[in-house]
């Protein structure tokens, strides 16, 4: 309880001052809500009602019936009693666990109440926090995209945001009457336009791809005559996981991008209001000679996700902690560029600002009165970029590692394959007690999980002093309030990852594998201002709306086997997927066609990962030429 009362002692010669306080009246109120709880009432009276003639008449028929004449008085004192202490022990022993566990499971739920809140409200404030960083031109064109992926995007609002991203109006109004003629379902009338507006649209579009791989995407999509449905949910980057994992391993928040940051949000979010993402694995049942070679192929295709993962991510880390510095300009480096132009124009970027760095130098050394803070800045800026630059070159060496054991393992899956036998004939996918096994497993938080995420989340963010005000977020360091920064949005994000992990095993390579294939659910409708029971409504609503479509997982298993250890794909197997699972049967059929025994054993040396050069030495060299200038 919260106390505030006058301390003062009374002074000789003068009237003792006023005491305010509250009473001391928690135990009290604690008692008083387990029994309305427990409802005391109801339970005494079923208590008369059994004790009464519900023991009587069971005891007289009972007695009677057993030895044909009627019980004693006293027995039948002796039952009444024996009824009604036992019930009111077990009415007391109720009321006093309702006092004593029932206060911390009402303290639990307020706790999911408040999470819920403070983790939608954290979702639209890292979003707007990311845009910020952004220059005004690319941040029209990110607004423009997230509106385009809302499902109630009026037409007037999708000629809006197609001119905010390709400035035309022209194309803008075109689409607006695509979106209006699609809501009307005049398909014929789509395709009207397509042949008037069609040759200027794809010239837009290709120009906007340049920049924007993902918006020009987007904007397709509903040049098309496709909207965003709240089943198909939202895109979910495949490997977030995987960097705020290494972000953990490696003590460097940079590994994290902002986006990484909405993405951990969001999963939490998504998993405390109910939702239930699916994952595909495979395992074998059948002769242990191919099944431990099967598994040991496996444990290296896993081993070379992750490290092809991990490379391309410190990469694009890198990438936008200089976009976050002014290094980078952000249209050179957009999502969904390819790994080897990443690192060109990374490289390029920090041979730029090496030349910066070395100019800076020599000014100062021409005027020695310069102030330093630029060259300080500078070398701070390319001190910071090297260490992530050596963690990136360092994690694409040991994908060649990887690469080379998964090369070895997949030459002696296929001597074992060529071996005569009949272990070939026990790989197989379909019905039968040996063979290929598809195994379900659900990625989810049940009561008791939920109430620990939500608890550890609430207490780091009372920890941190975060509190609201209006749309923004602040903590307190030092006594003084500061403003929501991109490093505090990367720590939470850390602890969210820490809060899920013991219950959901984040660090797993199936569980990220899983995750980062499925489809977030569509939070557009989630507005600032939101009361907290209105977001967990929308949360638990858009949680069961998103339909758990494991064609793709499907496909993509069936394609694995196929090429990978030559599993032939059988009528029986297709329909097995088809009938479990969802899979199309074109690409199911498309995936058979590349049979084992047809197909030209895959090289994998042509998927060789991207080569990261080693770091200049003349980048060392104008780092240590700036430090000895400000020594």
């Amino acid at each position: 309880m919260n106390w505030f009362r006058s301390k003062s002692k009374p002074s000789a010669g003068r009237e003792e001052g006023i005491s305010l306080g509250r009473e001391d009246n928690e135990r009290v109120e604690r008692w008083q809500r387990a029994v309305k709880r427990v409802r005391v009432s109801r339970n005494l009276l079923k208590l008369a009602w059994t004790a009464g003639p519900v023991t009587g008449i069971g005891l007289y028929g009972g007695y009677y019936i057993g030895y044909g004449r009627p019980p004693a008085t006293d027995l039948l004192i002796y039952f009444t009693t024996f009824t009604i202490l036992s019930g009111l022990l077990g009415l007391l022993a109720a009321i006093v666990y309702d006092t004593t566990y029932g206060t911390a499971k009402e303290r639990a739920q307020q706790d999911v109440l408040e999470a819920v809140d403070l983790l939608g409200d954290l979702i639209l404030a890292v979003r707007d926090l990311a845009m910020e960083g952004f220059e005004p031109e690319i941040r029209r064109r990110e607004a423009a995209t997230q509106l385009l992926q809302r499902v109630d995007l009026s037409p007037e609002a999708v000629a809006f945001a197609c001119e905010e991203l390709i400035g035309e109006r022209e194309l803008g109004r075109c689409l607006a009457k695509i979106d209006t003629f699609r809501r009307a379902g005049l398909y014929s009338r789509i395709r009207d336009l397509h042949q008037d507006q069609g040759e200027a649209f794809d010239k837009a579009l290709s120009e906007l791809h340049r920049v924007a791989p993902i918006a020009a995407s987007v904007l397709r999509e509903r040049y098309m005559g496709d909207a965003p449905k709240l089943q198909d949910g939202m895109p979910r980057d495949e490997f977030f996981l995987e960097r705020v994992m290494a972000a953990i391993d490696q003590d460097n928040l940079l590994l994290m991008t902002p986006a990484d940051v909405e993405a951990m949000l969001l999963l939490a979010f998504e998993l405390i209001n109910g939702r239930e993402i699916p994952m595909l694995t495979f395992s074998y049942a059948g002769r242990w000679r191919l099944a431990s070679v099967l598994d040991h192929l496996e444990e290296q295709r896993s081993r070379y996700r992750v490290a092809r993962a991990a490379g391309s991510n410190r990469m694009r880390a890198l990438a936008t902690w200089l976009v976050e510095v002014e290094v980078l300009a952000y249209e050179e480096v957009p999502e969904g560029i390819s790994a080897s132009l990443l690192v060109d124009r990374v490289v390029a970027a920090l041979d730029r600002l090496t030349q910066q760095l070395d100019a800076e130098c020599d000014r100062l050394r021409r005027r020695r009165h310069t102030s330093t803070s630029e060259l300080r800045r500078l070398g701070d800026t390319l001190a910071t970029s090297l260490r992530l630059y050596r963690m990136a070159h360092d994690a694409y060496r040991e994908l060649g590692r990887v690469h080379a054991d998964l090369l070895r393992a997949s030459e002696h899956w296929e001597r074992l394959q060529a071996l005569p036998g009949e272990e070939r004939s026990h790989l197989h996918l379909g019905p039968g007690r040996k063979g290929l096994r598809i195994v379900e497993k659900v990625i989810a938080l049940d009561e008791d999980a939920r109430e620990a995420v939500c608890q550890h989340l609430v207490n780091y963010l009372h920890g941190e002093q975060l509190e609201r005000r209006g749309r923004r977020f602040f903590t307190r360091q030092d006594g003084r309030r500061r403003a929501l920064t991109l490093e505090g949005a990367r720590q939470l994000a850390v602890e969210t990852a820490l809060a899920l992990d013991p219950h959901i095993r984040l660090s797993r390579p199936e569980v990220q594998r899983g995750i980062g294939a499925s489809r977030a659910s569509y939070l557009g409708n989630l507005e600032p201002g939101m009361s907290a029971h209105e977001k967990r409504t929308l949360g638990e609503a858009m949680a069961q709306e998103v339909v758990q479509d494991m064609s793709q997982p499907a496909e993509r298993l069936a394609l694995a086997l196929v090429r990978h250890y030559r599993v032939s794909l059988t009528e029986e197997a297709k329909q097995f997927l088809r009938d479990n699972y969802g899979a199309r049967e074109q690409v199911l059929n498309m995936i058979a066609q590349s049979h084992a025994e047809e197909m030209p054993q895959m090289n994998l040396l042509s998927q060789r990962p991207t080569v990261v050069p080693t770091p200049r030495r003349d980048w060392y060299r104008s780092l240590v030429r700036a430090r000895r200038l400000l020594d």
